[in-house]
């Protein structure tokens, strides 16, 4: 099946959905290892706990949640021993471009801005000019990084205060690897929302700048994004912005 395809259905009816993606960083988060991820994201033994906690209720729990496969067997493998039902596992890439269904994924992030449910984004503020790009309703900022052992509780309330009923919301994250756990907690409280971990999806489009390393070209995604950008995407009030994001984002690989 392809995902990004089924998501789009999803928003287009209604219907729950989930996608989160647990990468290198995640499993080294479980593991306790010492440090942090590529983006100065600390491991520590509460979001060890939270991240051990979200993967197994979303697989065990959940009947139409998806799991972006990190592209490492081993780490595959690890998760997959974390619970006995099967992971409806999908490409970590579902919502990412990467020259690979790019035109479907551009549809999808189409879908979002038309879709008339209440759009909440979770993210830093380099991202601020998602709100116009798919037309969000709220945005709720967050650190760069290691928001998780003090923040978290405040972070979810915010977002349940904003969600208020259920079954009306699409909740976007791009806010690391706590995000899986905000996501988890949330679905429990909401189960009829949609809930899409999107990473640094949006990353260049929003800032210019490539934190990833894909070398695509911040016009490659203009091209794909035409449809979604409004007039004045290429106004100078965001020069400070785009400077910024190349000190702040992507900063493991300088």
């Amino acid at each position: 099946m392809d995902i990004t395809s089924h998501i789009i259905e999803c928003i287009a009816t209604s219907k729950p959905v989930s996608f989160l993606k647990y990468g290198d960083g995640e499993f080294n988060c479980m593991h306790r290892y010492t440090g942090s991820n590529c983006d100065g994201d600390n491991y520590t033994h509460k979001l060890s706990n939270g991240l051990i906690g979200s993967f197994k209720f979303m697989v065990e729990n959940t009947n139409n949640s998806y799991i972006g496969a990190w592209h490492n067997d081993d780490v595959k493998r690890y998760y997959e021993s974390l619970t006995i039902k099967p992971i409806k596992w999908c490409k970590y890439h579902t919502i990412i471009f990467d020259k690979n269904n790019d035109v479907m994924k551009a549809k999808l992030y189409n879908t979002i801005k038309h879709s008339t449910r209440k759009k909440i984004i979770l993210c830093n503020k380099h991202l601020i000019k998602s709100e116009k790009l798919l037309n969000l309703d709220h945005m709720v900022f967050v650190p760069l990084n290691n928001w998780f052992d003090n923040n978290f509780e405040n972070i979810l309330n915010q977002i349940s205060n904003l969600i208020g009923e259920d079954n009306n919301h699409i909740l976007i994250t791009c806010a690391g690897m706590s995000s899986k756990v905000l996501i988890a907690e949330l679905v429990k409280k909401f189960p009829n929302g949609i809930y899409l971990d999107f990473g640094s999806a949006l990353d260049t489009i929003c800032t210019k700048h490539d934190t990833r390393g894909f070398k695509y070209g911040y016009e490659y995604f203009v091209t794909m994004l035409t449809d979604c950008l409004p007039d004045d995407w290429e106004n100078d009030r965001y020069n400070e912005l785009y400077c910024s994001a190349q000190k702040n984002l992507g900063t493991h690989l300088l």
